[in-house]
């Protein structure tokens, strides 16, 4: 006989209903032709041999048995399935029925014509759980969802299996003799690229009793989920996960104004995955509310004008507003966005609090499906929450036990619009608020339009009138124990230890690759122009470029920021102050940011980078080894060793030090920077020395004017420049000293910069210019100075050393940090010992100046020395041997 479909069965302890199973296996109606395999997994009562043996006698040609040593359930399914793969080379489908259970008559011809007709892609046929024994019936219907499978094995074990499948390798796994192994088969396969597929009204019988063999894998579920999480920790990979999320469950709905259809999204700033006109998308949400295991909508809703989501992609800031929306549905029903025009170059991200209804301009609102259903209720009520009832335990939750409240995706929880106060003829709801400010003309488009709200209101109305036209009645009679699909994708990424991912999906083409630089802060410093610049060469290599400022809600946004990162994400006051400052490493502080609530959503913000750069971000230090864990690359980023009051060195390197176990490697700005780690134990291998460069480029056509006027200079006062921050670091108290030292002799002086940090510097006898950032502006004070004066107490290599050389300004400075690197002394500048008492430096200082101003050729020889040796230096250029690097660790078209 052709054999087409074969029916494996285990039989072990259970002889009693064996011929129950085997006789519902072949009393099959309509079915391909079919032979049932029972493999005897070495049971010990004779009664299941004997069993076995005349059913086999009964129906020769129809009924194999195997006999083997015991060795558990899935070497018996294997078994079973090693057999019927050789012995019938016609079988198209092989199907599992535990000894326990039954088949009503028309399952297998049912379910192989499903398969048949199904795509290629669709490698097993899974039914609903019909109890016997016990009462219940639970429906497994819907679409296939590989996120869904992740949290729960909603496919049975009773599965008809494309023979591809097997052909491809895969068995059940017989280490896992306790249980759990179905689910771990599925998993296996969904890896592999196969689907599931749904069959309705299947006709498979579960017996249910209180004592089983999954009943004993309950008791040890935590063990076989941590076993199964950690087998298949690559389907819960963030970007894997990202796009299940984005094919399966894309998390928004795009209510746009003057739009005519509604986006279903993951990324909106990509392409939608799904356009819907309204009707459809609100029958699609009455769907997911009446089944939300079996059906889907995006969990939340985006009313907005389009202007404004162009502006937000223009700025960087789309994701990161979309980010803190999300959080702050926690406790609000909806959150309102306000957008403020500032002539100041900074972006910044307030969030002011919430008010009771929705603000008449918001230019973009966002809330969720559950709350805009809840207003659409007749009643004006609140929906109870829908959840998992009393699961069965013959398909397990992956969701552990206690699962922290933080970690369950917000933006699930049913909020309180309710449809009056939306149509203002009551309390308005609860509305958090975000304000975004920009660098903006006052009358730019997209910072405030009625249009949202009114279009909020208009779809709640709307969906008014379709809950009533509905029936009452649920239109599935079946249970549902499974979790709702709106939530899914967070409650799988929470699987893996993170909050919900980032919304923003790979880049196409060239720019596949993510980077991200972490900082406490940014502002208009040299440490914010390295990380420019480098930036910069990063896009020249084709990565895509993030800033993550983890401590401030506002940065430094001048012209050239567009040009270096892609994106940016202010995050502040959740907890990333956390710091143990007593018991560290030598001193160094700790991070207790991993302890707090929101770090796990921090993780899902930066989950989705190939590579980040910890920038001298304490809290970050406590997220790195979890990063790493999750497929990212993670590297410091040192510039500078700091000193205490009493001159001892402490700061970011000690705190690297700290953490390097957890970093792939350390970016170091010098030589003498990159020997202090080596001393410190930081392995050479994870040193990567990538020297500064000027913090901006000169036309080369400047240079040379600036060279050619100071040739033709043959006298007059020399002119001394001192710029940057005005505080003790930078020894401005020194620079007071130095100035009154100075006074009356052939010398001018300008100070240029202001206090930051809070610091009241001294008195100066000259009067102090405001900061300067333009690079026209900034080379005009190079041009006009003989000498740069820095008598730091600290640094690394300042930026406004090359910066100045490169125009021929001679540099005159204390001898710390790495400036012995970037000035040779007596050649292209002058280095002032620093291991001295301060009379010492401020004699040295006075004595360097005289002999400057009384030897302008030695003046001019060191600033032409200066100018060549800068001439040549490029970010690119001294980038080359880290960025090569990175093309190693992820290659171009290769992102992770």
């Amino acid at each position: 006989m052709r054999v087409e479909v074969a029916v494996v069965i285990p039989a072990y302890r259970q002889p009693g209903l064996l011929a129950e199973a085997v006789l519902s296996a072949l009393d099959q109606q309509g079915a391909p032709p079919t032979a049932v395999v029972v493999v005897d997994d070495g049971c010990p009562y004779p009664a299941t041999a004997r069993t076995a043996a005349d059913l086999a006698a009964a129906q020769p040609g129809r009924i194999f048995v195997l006999r083997q040593p015991n060795r558990g359930l899935s070497a018996a399914r294997n078994a079973g399935l090693g057999f019927s793969l050789a012995a019938f080379p016609g079988c198209r489908a092989v199907y599992f029925l535990d000894a326990d259970n039954r088949l009503l008559p028309r399952f297998l011809g049912r379910a192989m014509a499903a398969l048949d007709a199904a795509p290629a892609e669709v490698g097993w046929i899974y039914p609903d759980i019909d109890e016997f024994g016990g009462r219940e019936n639970w429906t497994t219907g819907g679409e296939f969802s590989l996120l869904q499978l992740l949290l729960a094995n909603y496919c049975d074990a009773g599965s008809l299996v494309r023979r591809a499948v097997f052909e491809a390798g895969l068995r059940f796994d017989e280490t896992m003799r306790a249980g759990f192994e179905d689910w771990d088969f599925w998993l296996q396969a969904a890896g592999r690229g196969w689907r599931g597929q749904h069959l309705p009204g299947a006709g498979f019988l579960y017996r249910r009793r209180p004592e089983s063999m999954l009943a004993g894998s309950e008791r040890i579920r935590p063990l076989l989920l941590g076993q199964l999480r950690q087998k298949h920790a690559a389907l819960l990979a963030p970007r894997r996960l990202l796009a299940l999320e984005a094919s399966e469950a894309p998390r928004h709905a795009i209510h746009l104004a003057g739009e005519a259809s509604v986006a279903w999204t993951l990324d909106p700033g990509a392409p939608p995955a799904e356009l819907l006109d309204p009707g459809t998308a609100r029958r699609r949400l009455a769907a997911a509310m009446a089944a939300p295991g079996a059906r889907f909508h995006p969990s939340l809703l985006i009313f907005a004008e389009p202007a404004t989501l162009t502006l937000l992609e223009r700025f960087g800031v789309l994701h990161l507003v979309l980010w803190w929306a999300g959080r702050l549905l926690a406790e609000a029903d909806a959150v309102a966005l306000e957008v403020v025009a500032t002539a100041r170059p900074e972006l910044a991200l307030d969030r002011p609090g919430m008010v009771e209804g929705l603000p008449d301009e918001a230019p973009l609102i966002v809330t969720t499906s559950a709350a805009l259903w809840a207003a659409a209720a007749p009643s004006g009520g609140i929906p109870a929450r829908h959840q998992s009832q009393d699961r069965p335990d013959v398909v397990q939750d992956a969701a552990p036990s206690g699962e922290p409240p933080e970690r369950r995706r917000r933006s699930d929880r049913p909020g309180t619009l309710r449809a009056a106060a939306l149509a203002s003829e009551g309390p308005g709801p609860r509305t958090a608020r975000l304000r975004l400010h920009l660098p903006l003309e006052p009358e730019a488009a997209g910072q405030r339009s009625p249009l949202p709200a009114r279009q909020l209101a208009l779809e709640v109305a709307a969906l008014g009138q379709l809950r009533r036209s509905r029936s009452p009645r649920p239109a599935e009679w079946k249970r549902e124990y499974r979790p709702p699909r709106a939530g899914m994708a967070a409650e799988a990424a929470a699987l893996a230890g993170i909050g919900p991912l980032l919304p923003r999906l790979p880049g196409t083409g060239r720019a596949r690759r993510d980077i991200g630089f972490i900082l406490p802060l940014f502002s208009f410093a040299g440490l914010e122009k390295v990380i420019l610049n480098q930036a910069r060469a990063l896009r020249g290599r084709g990565w895509r470029t993030h800033l993550i400022v983890l401590g401030a809600s506002r940065i430094d946004r001048g012209l050239e920021f567009a040009g270096a990162f892609d994106s940016v994400a202010l995050l502040e006051g959740i907890g990333e102050g956390e710091v143990a400052w007593q018991g560290g490493y030598f001193g160094a502080g700790l991070s207790r940011f991993d302890r707090e609530a929101a770090a796990p959503e921090v993780l899902g913000l930066l989950a989705g980078l190939d590579v980040a750069v910890n920038v001298h971000s304490l809290a970050a230090q406590g997220l790195m080894a979890s990063l790493r864990g999750l497929g990212v690359r993670c590297f410091g980023g040192l510039h500078l060793m700091e000193h205490g009051p009493w001159g001892e060195p402490h700061g970011t390197p000690h705190i690297q030090a700290a953490y390097e176990h957890a970093y792939d490697g350390v970016m170091v700005i010098s030589a003498r920077l990159r020997d202090w780690c080596l001393g410190a134990g930081i392995p050479a291998e994870k040193l990567h020395l990538v020297r500064n460069a000027p913090g901006y480029a000169s036309p080369p056509s400047v240079v040379a004017a600036a060279l050619a006027a100071r040739r033709r200079l043959a006298s007059g006062p020399l002119k001394l420049l001192f710029l940057g921050r005005l505080d003790a670091q930078k020894g401005i108290d020194r620079l007071a000293a130095m100035i009154g030292r100075t006074r009356g002799e052939a010398v001018q002086w300008r100070i240029v910069g202001r206090a930051v940090l809070g610091e009241v510097p001294p008195p100066l006898p000259v009067a102090v210019e405001p900061p300067v950032f333009a690079p026209a502006a900034l080379d005009a004070l190079y041009a006009w100075a003989d000498v740069l004066v820095l008598p730091s107490r600290f640094e690394g290599v300042p930026l406004v050393v090359l910066e100045a050389q490169r125009l021929g300004c001679v540099p005159v400075a204390t001898d710390v940090g790495a400036m012995a690197e970037a000035i040779a002394h007596g050649a292209d500048g002058l280095l002032v010992p620093h291991d001295a008492p301060e009379e010492s430096i401020l004699a040295g200082f006075t004595a360097a100046i005289a002999a400057l101003a009384a030897d302008r050729a030695r003046l001019r020889a060191m600033g032409e020395a200066a100018a060549a040796r800068v001439a040549g230096a490029g970010w690119e250029t001294v980038m080359r041997e880290f960025l090569d690097h990175l093309d190693r660790l992820c290659p171009p078209g290769e992102a992770a």
